[in-house]
Formats: structure tokens, sequence, C-alpha cells
């Protein structure tokens, strides 16, 4: 009986502590948020609008950071070039033009160096769909978010960078028929960044610099012949399955990363709490940007594999001289290296091996890497719609995040 008398003090004094501690809890959630200053903040996304994979995923996290804040911070959403376009949106919020904007550091070499060259770590990918968007997307969003240099980087245009994500791999959308090197001999290729341009003049391909806006009708006049693009945008986007109907799938380079950043002012006003709570929903944010990337190549898939609006090339020729340069290109980078980068080889070293790593984690639930034959590559894009992230996401939010919040 006196040992059930003790434990019955020991509850209550348990009890009363965990009381005391949830009213302090909820004295402090109360206390940043009535001191919080209601705002609304505008977002600028040159690629698309709300229905697009980037316009959904930062909705979503709108949405989140409002309902967290009980209203307090709201969105104005700029879609489709509206306030800012491509190459405005750095120095734009950096400004104040806007609050929220996407960049693409390759657009901006001159500003972003140090992230321009890490861009060419795209170049190190399998050509494995979900491989190179889970993978590849993980080592980029990790590195960007740790990597002082970087960060100082986009800091010095009073940006912070939220989150990043890679793309799967690029591939040529082709108005003609493109099966061998002497078919590639002297076509016109669209390719914005060395990390493409090599690669197409590997093949014996022309790199042109033609505006995002412009290509649809380029490819359709036959101002060029391919573009350097990842196959979604036979379904989404562009969505160029009329004027690109032939489907040449050699292995280019991802983009990494395409990267969204806030106004540092704003991001420095705010309180941990929020910063926190924002830093866990960058991150969810990147994971439904990996899901949407998979959804909409799983379209294009549909598309390809049907055969009638689109014809795939056999690329038995041109993946090993493709393949054969994106090597070449990754052991060149640590030379290009701009002076922020201390130890550019080891950068590199420790990148690939943040990409073999999640690779394998992919790996371990039971996604292999799907080869380059035509076959492997219909049956990879058949398997899309069974693929579930949850589990790399959780992985990845369990090791990466808490490190990233004060």
């Amino acid at each position: 009986m006196a040992s059930n008398g003790i434990l019955t003090r020991v509850s209550a004094v348990a009890f009363v502590a965990a009381a005391g501690l949830m009213s302090t809890t909820a004295l402090a959630q109360a206390d940043w948020l009535d001191d919080l200053e209601p705002r609304t903040l505008k977002l600028a996304d040159f690629s698309g609008d709300q229905t697009a994979n980037f316009g959904k995923a930062m909705v979503a996290w709108e949405e989140a950071i409002t309902d967290f804040t009980d209203g307090k911070i709201t969105f104005e959403n700029y879609w489709s070039s509206s306030l800012l376009g491509a190459l405005d949106t750095l120095d734009g919020v950096g400004d104040g033009v806007a609050d929220i904007g996407l960049i693409i550091p390759s657009y901006m070499p001159q500003k972003l160096p140090v992230a321009s060259w890490m861009f060419g770590m795209g170049a190190d990918l399998s050509g494995s769909t979900v491989h190179d968007v889970a993978a590849g997307g993980a080592a980029a969003l990790e590195t960007l978010l740790t990597y002082q240099p970087v960060i100082d980087e986009y800091a010095r245009h009073n940006t912070v960078i939220l989150q990043a994500t890679a793309t799967p791999a690029y591939n040529l959308l082709c108005n003609t028929p493109i099966a061998s090197l002497d078919d590639a001999q002297g076509k016109r290729a669209r390719a914005i960044g060395a990390v493409w341009s090599t690669t197409v003049e590997a093949l014996g391909m022309t790199p042109l610099s033609i505006a995002w806006g412009e290509s649809y009708e380029g490819l359709q006049r036959g101002v060029f012949d391919c573009m350097v693009i990842n196959p979604n945008q036979y379904a989404d986007g562009l969505v160029l399955k009329d004027v690109a109907p032939e489907y040449v799938p050699v292995t280019l380079a991802q983009l990494q990363a395409s990267t969204w950043v806030m106004n540092k002012d704003v991001w420095d006003s705010f309180p941990v709490e929020l910063q926190n709570f924002i830093i866990e929903q960058n991150v969810k944010a990147a994971y439904d940007i990996w899901a949407g990337y998979l959804e909409i190549e799983a379209k294009a898939g549909d598309l390809i594999a049907a055969g009638e609006e689109i014809h795939t090339n056999d690329i038995s020729a041109l993946e090993p001289v493709a393949a054969e340069q994106r090597a070449a290109f990754i052991a060149a980078l640590p030379d290009s290296a701009p002076g922020q980068v201390e130890n550019p080889q080891d950068f590199v070293t420790a990148y690939k091996d943040r990409i073999d790593y999640w690779t394998k984690v992919l790996e371990d639930q039971g996604y292999t890497v799907a080869e380059r034959t035509p076959e492997a590559i219909m049956e990879a894009f058949a398997g899309l719609r069974d693929v579930d992230l949850s589990d790399f996401y959780a992985k990845f939010d369990a090791e990466v995040t808490p490190g990233l919040k004060k």
C-alpha cells in the first residue's frame, strides 16, 4: 500500500510538472504569435501557374504557413512571369518587389557563380527517373541548405534559400528523327547551359540559346530541331507532342537545382518558431515536387508508350557518347570552380557521395536503377505511378531537417 501511495504522489507531481510545461509552451506559442505582424507576402513564379508542379507544391506550402500563423501570414501569387521573369527574380526578391521567387542559377552565372557552378553536378546522374528526381533532388536540397559559400552568395543579394529540387534527366525532344550520330550531325538543339551544350556538341549537334517562351514556335517553324528538356514537357508545361514528336531518350544532365528563395529582410523579421516551421514545410514542398515530377513523367510515359503521337528513337549509338561526355564534364568540374569554393575536388567527391547515398536508400527501399535500353525505359515509365517516396522523405526529414533548424 505504501508503494502505491508513493506512486500516486509521484504521478501527481509528474502531472503538475507536465501541465506546467504545457502551459509554458502554450504561452510561448501565444507570445510569438500575438507579436507577429500580419502581412501578405508576394510569390513570383515564372514557370507556370498553381496547377503546375511547382505551383501546387508552393500553394500547399503557403496554406500550411497561413494555418500555422492563424491567418496572420497570407500570400498573393503572381504566376507565369506576371510580376517577375526568370532573369528578374533574384533582384526582384532581394529588392522586395516580391517576397518569394523561383531562381534558376545558371541563368545568372555572374551574380550566382557558386550556385551556377554547382549546377554542373546535374551531369552526375543515371537517367533513371526515380533516382534522379529523389536522390539527385535530395543531394541538391541538403547541399544548397548547408553549403556556406552558396548561402552567403544568395545573402549578398538579400535572399535566403528556402528549398531546391532537381528534375528528371533531360532528353532530346525533336521535330526530326535522330537515331544515329549521322542523324544528329549539324542538327540545332536548344540547350541553355554548358552542362547540356557540351553534350549536344559531343553528339555533333549545334547548341542554340532560345527563350523558353519562343521554344514551341521555334520547333514548329523549324528554327531549331530539338529541345534539350525532360520528357514531361510532352504532357505538361510547353506540351510539345505536336511540334516535337520524335523522342530521343539519350541521357543528358538534369536541372540541378531549381531554387526557391525569400527576401532576407522578411525572413529575418520572423520569430524562430515560425522560421523552424517554414524549414519543415520547405522540405515537405521539395517532397511534393519530387512526387509531382513522377506524376507528370508518368503522363508523358503514357504518350510515349502508346506510340501514336510520339515516336521513340533508338539511342544505342548516342547513349555511350553522351555518357562519356557527362563523365568528362564532372571530372573537369573542379578546374572551373569559382574562388569561393575551397577544395573543389573534395566538394565534387562529397556531392557524388551524397547522390550515391540517397540512391542506395532508394535501392534498399526496392527501387532499382533502370537501364537505358528502349525496353527498360518503357518499363520504367509504366512503373512510375507505383512509386511511393513517403518512406524516402521520412528518412530525409529525420536525418537532415533537424540540423537545419535553429
